[in-house]
């Protein structure tokens, strides 16, 4: 049971955070793009982090699983009909 924590903690984690990463530097409106890149990536960081924490919490993993999916669906809805990303 902790090896799919784990498998969700890094896998789960890294996709939320790269789509966060996206979200966070399309919003932020900085003079330059590498600024918003790299405040980005690095609230991204935490992000994973704190996704780390919480999947390894008492929380049951299939809630987790869930959230993690809905919150990735909402984030490339975002992406993709709000900031005008063409998604894969």
């Amino acid at each position: 049971m902790k090896i799919l924590r784990f498998l969700t903690a890094s896998i789960g984690g890294y996709i939320l955070t790269a789509f966060m990463s996206v979200s966070l530097t399309l919003m932020f409106t900085f003079t330059t793009t590498i600024e918003s890149i790299v405040l980005a990536n690095m609230l991204s960081y935490t992000i994973w982090l704190l996704f780390i924490l919480y999947s390894f919490s008492d929380v049951d993993l299939k809630k987790i699983l869930i959230q993690l999916l809905v919150v990735c669906f909402i984030l490339y809805g975002f992406n993709t009909y709000f900031l005008s990303i063409e998604g894969v």
